[in-house]
């Protein structure tokens, strides 16, 4: 199917899809898969071009993000040999050839796109970025909005106001609360590099690239890279300032790598005039030209797309041969190897292993045989059993009883526990075997009010039958993020104990090494991709609720959750012990699951006429700082316009230091304001204190009340257990743990957190939690003295290092050591110091070697953990969590420093997430024992918010602070005081 030539303009949306990375993205995901799935039956290798096909296929029909393209490209490297090889010869010359199987499959991804209705667009000495940075610009340029399919951070140099990535790949895991896609934006550019994305190119110079043989400058990565454009402003600007900078190897490495630098930008700097062979009016979208993608597909026999696409089409497949050009001779391509059955043996886990010497019998040898079992059982989706009656039910109740444990894992209607409606429920008791109880699928007449599905059980006696399984102490339950199930059985009012999450086990002995989803675990460690929630709920336009899904269907896929989850509890059951961490995951992990599903389901109130008149507030205060912007400026702008802004401001103004990106638009970051209004400039501060208003409205007072649950009126947060690497809690719809409160107006949102009639909110803190840890562990006798006696910590540093007493200082010098106290903790440089305390650099940097003078243990401390990390991989918390940094083996020495500076501060941040842990694992029964009715709600890092009656307050109190306060006992008795200041009142932030 062909369409006119047309050039974007205004009003259109421009496509442009990275081939090149898809091509490789779409091979590992396929070597994950089923092999039977990846191969002809001439055994010509076709995974990658089927997951190829899929995406290409989805892409055309529906778009993305609910987008569809006007004008539509597919590009792809012509070669390996592009001009930047004539620049730089080493250019990528670390790279790996392609994996053999891959070979075969370049031409063919090709043939799909033509296939398909498209052309596919390459050119010889130019890679795919440079195309798609020159078709970018062109219809910018245009008018046009563009989105540029890939997740290549090269390609986040051209982001810019309409032109975004998007990136499909995040969306392949079936962890409740993932995202299935994710685009990319000026926000997220920042994220990654810490500038803006017109200033990339320049930190990537800086700081070069292994995997394309990028050399940079030594000893520079992306954060210092970053921390040097943002000061300096550009690199030629860097290189011509470098014998300013005081750290003496920074300097002498810019100075004598400058022509490296330079180099490193002409190699990542995209060319944005390139001569296309390809006119840009070709790229005018198709529509899908389905006989020619049934023939191709025919071709390779990829008979699900077929059907589908022959069904949207209204086409006869028998009318349609395949392709006879595809019929490649067999030494085209390299034949798969046959994969040789395993010989089995029962070794005492039950589990076939493939047989081999029998090793000593240590923990290390128990997993290897407990995997390799689990391995050599398939995967049969087929042959999972829908339960359709309640006499099959009791049955499996019977053998779960009788067993003592079994898998477990619920299907519903939303992300959202509270709110979500129980569709099924599915059960595992040993590998290959499992079921799926239906109970509320619906037929596509019930949602116009027909019935449901026929073969479902009774969902009360279902329900009932479950309870006795889920609250019975004999049989130990397994589940996967079982926080979620635990809620959505709590509103049916069953409580789940006891249980293990397989989820946390993972999280326990693999922290820092990836995330701990389902899908990536029983990739990682059982070789098997699950099928994913979008092959069965489709996704974008076309996704359903799981109420909709054909109930065999729905067991595949359900019943295959609780297969794996059983089959990694096995796993890491063993791997717990043999690792000796079993105490950390039962007193600091599995117990955290049942603790914050109450505080999950308990939520907190708040008060919508203090939110909506706080935003009325915000709404005038930004108003007038917007007239006095016009005043200031001279006319009427769209000040959240970041074109008209800068016009403004490097335009008509003539403000010094403007930049401009790509398009030729003046860069407005966040970065760039506020360093003009440091230098003293009211427009640009008054534009920074607008953004900042305009954000507090739609962030918080606006936002919050949509959160409120209908039936509960309160709000409930949503607490991530594996988030982080360091044992920290993380907070989601909405994030409670992020609100700002350095500033008055951030403050007041936390007025708008209140207590139920009769109670009040009690607030209590952990002072200086971390900065007591760092005494303890790097035991540090004044610090240790200071704690001790109840000194002010930060008037006894100032005293010790600047050598003036402690009553009647300056509050300037006090707050200087203060901020140097927390500085040290995260590895604070003297830049950052200089930035927060608004002083020189040299200064800062002085104040941070006479730090080190005073109190030597800390350095001591830090070289010991950097050797630590290097030597074992990774560093462990007071407790022993152990916190996983595999990249401190890399080869680039600006990462291995990254990582060196996060294994400093990783032990003294995950030691006070490891003691607010064991408290809040202890609070809720020291309350009943108490004989107080006090509520937890919310725990925002060092600090646990309560609700309580008010004739029970001043009883409360005490009891909160005792638990807090000897939280690390008996387990470890630190060499310094825990002190906690608890307070209540009405509001958060009058408790706080």
């Amino acid at each position: 199917m062909t369409s006119a030539p047309r050039a974007p303009g205004q009003g259109d949306h421009v496509f442009l899809v990275d081939g090149s990375s898809f091509i490789f993205r779409a091979y590992f995901q396929s070597i994950n898969q089923d092999a039977r799935y990846n191969y002809r039956s001439d055994r010509l290798p076709t995974g990658a071009v089927r997951l190829f096909c899929n995406v290409l296929h989805k892409m055309i029909k529906e778009g993305v993000m609910g987008k569809k393209p006007t004008h539509l490209a597919i590009i792809f490297d012509k070669s390996e040999d592009s001009f930047r090889k004539e620049i730089y010869p080493d250019y990528k010359g670390h790279r790996p050839p392609p994996p053999e199987e891959l070979v075969p499959q370049f031409p063919l991804m090709r043939d799909a796109v033509r296939a398909f209705g498209l052309r596919p667009v390459e050119q010889i000495r130019y890679e795919a970025d440079d195309l798609i940075a020159t078709y970018c610009v062109m219809s910018v340029r245009a008018g046009a909005d563009v989105t540029i399919v890939s997740a290549d951070k090269d390609l986040m140099q051209l982001i810019q106001p309409g032109v975004v990535m998007f990136d499909p790949a995040s969306g392949d895991q079936k962890a409740k609360g993932s995202r299935p896609e994710r685009l990319i934006g000026e926000a997220e550019v920042f994220e990654k590099f810490g500038v803006t994305p017109d200033k990339v190119v320049d930190v990537q110079a800086l700081a070069g690239d292994s995997t394309d043989n990028v050399p940079g400058v030594p000893g520079i990565g992306v954060k210092t890279a970053a921390q040097l454009i943002n000061e300096y402003g550009d690199l030629e600007s860097l290189l011509a300032r470098a014998g300013e900078i005081k750290q003496e190897k920074r300097r002498e490495n810019l100075i004598e790598h400058a022509g490296l630098a330079r180099i490193s930008r002409e190699l990542v700097k995209l060319v944005t005039d390139v001569k296309l062979e390809t006119p840009i009016e070709d790229l005018i979208a198709p529509g899908l030209d389905a006989k020619g993608a049934i023939a191709f597909l025919k071709a390779m026999e990829f008979s699900t797309l077929t059907r589908r696409i022959a069904e949207d089409s209204g086409l006869n497949l028998d009318d349609i041969p395949p392709d006879e050009k595809l019929k490649i001779p067999d030494s085209d391509f390299s034949v798969a190897p046959a994969r040789p059955a395993a010989k089995a043996v029962i070794d005492t886990t039950g589990l076939p292993v493939p047989a081999g010497p029998a090793d000593a019998g240590t923990p290390a040898a128990l997993v290897e045989s407990v995997k390799a079992g689990l391995i050599a059982i398939p995967f049969k989706t087929d042959s999972y059993e829908t339960i359709g009656s309640l006499e099959a039910l009791d049955a499996w109740v019977a053998r779960a009883r009788e067993q003592g444990y079994v898998a477990f894992d619920t299907e519903t209607t939303s992300l959202d526990a509270l709110q979500a409606d129980l569709v099924g429920f599915s059960l595992a008791l040993e590998p290959g075997h499992a079921c799926y109880v239906p109970l509320r699928h619906r037929d596509k007449a019930d949602l116009f009010g027909g019935g449901t599905m026929a073969g479902q059980v009774d969902p009360v006696e279902a329900v009932k039958r479950l309870r006795l399984i889920l609250e019975d102490p004999s049989i130990l339950k397994i589940g996967q993020n079982l926080k979620y199930d635990t809620l959505v059985m709590g509103e049916q009012a069953v409580k789940v104990a006891p249980y293990d999450d397989t989820m946390l086990m993972s999280y326990v002995v693999d922290g820092g090494r990836g995330n701990h989803g389902m899908d990536e675990l029983s990739v990682r460690h059982l070789g098997h991709k699950p099928i994913a929630f979008s092959e069965v709920c489709g996704s974008g336009k076309s996704l359903i609720g799981f109420d909709q899904v054909p109930i065999e269907r729905a067991t595949a896929y359900a019943a295959e959750d609780a297969d794996v989850t059983l089959r990694l509890w096995l796993l890491f059951k063993a791997r717990v012990v043999a690792e000796g961490m079993t105490t950390i995951y039962e007193t600091l992990e599995r117990p955290l699951v049942t603790v914050l599903a109450n505080m999950e389901s308990r939520g907190i109130m708040i008060d919508r006429q203090i939110l909506a008149r706080l935003s009325g507030e915000f709404a005038q205060s930004a108003a007038r700082l917007e007239a006095e912007i016009h005043e200031l400026a001279g006319e009427t702008f769209n000040v959240g316009s970041p074109k008209q802004l800068g016009d403004i401001l490097f335009g008509k103004m003539g403000i010094p230091g403007g930049k401009k990106t790509a398009t030729g638009q003046w860069a407005t970051s966040a970065q760039i304001l506020e360093d003009l209004a440091d230098q003293g400039l009211e427009l640009p501060r008054r534009i920074v204190n607008w953004r900042q208003l305009t954000k507090l409205k739609s962030t918080y007072t606006d936002a919050l009340p949509t959160y409120v649950n209908p039936k509960s009126g309160r709000v409930h947060t949503s607490y991530s257990l594996a988030a982080t690497t360091t044992g920290r809690l993380s907070s989601s719809e909405p994030n409670l743990q992020n609100i700002p409160v350095r500033t008055e107006e951030g403050r007041k949102i936390r007025t708008a957190f209140i207590a139920a009639p009769g109670c009040k909110l009690i607030s209590a803190d952990y002072s200086q939690i971390e900065l007591r840890v760092l005494a303890h562990v790097a035991d540090i006798p004044q610090l240790t003295k200071a704690f001790d006696e109840g000194v002010d910590i930060h008037a006894m540093t100032a005293s010790e290092m600047f050598g003036v007493p402690v009553a009647g200082m300056d509050p300037l010098v006090r707050r200087r050591a203060k901020a140097i106290n927390f500085g040290i903790i995260y590895g604070i440089s003297a830049f950052g110091l200089a930035n927060q305390l608004s002083i020189p650099r040299e200064e800062a940097g002085a104040y941070i070697k006479k730090y080190f003078e005073r109190f030597p243990g800390i350095r001591d401390y830090m070289d010991r953990m950097k050797a630590e990390c290097r030597a074992n991989g990774f560093v462990s918390t007071i407790f022993g969590r152990k916190m996983n940094f595999p990249a401190i083996e890399s080869k680039n020495p600006s990462e291995r420093s990254f990582v060196e500076r996060q294994a400093i501060n990783a032990p003294i941040q995950g030691s006070a997430a490891d003691i607010i842990r064991r408290a809040m694992a202890r609070m809720d029964q020291a309350l009943v024992k108490a004989g107080l009715s006090a509520k937890m709600l919310l725990q925002v890092h060092d600090e646990l918010v309560f609700e309580a009656p008010e004739e029970e307050v001043e009883a409360t109190l005490p009891v909160v602070a005792r638990v807090m306060e000897g939280a690390a006992l008996p387990a470890l008795a630190l060499k310094v005081p825990l002190q906690v200041d608890a307070r209540a009142a009405h509001n958060w932030e009058e408790a706080h």
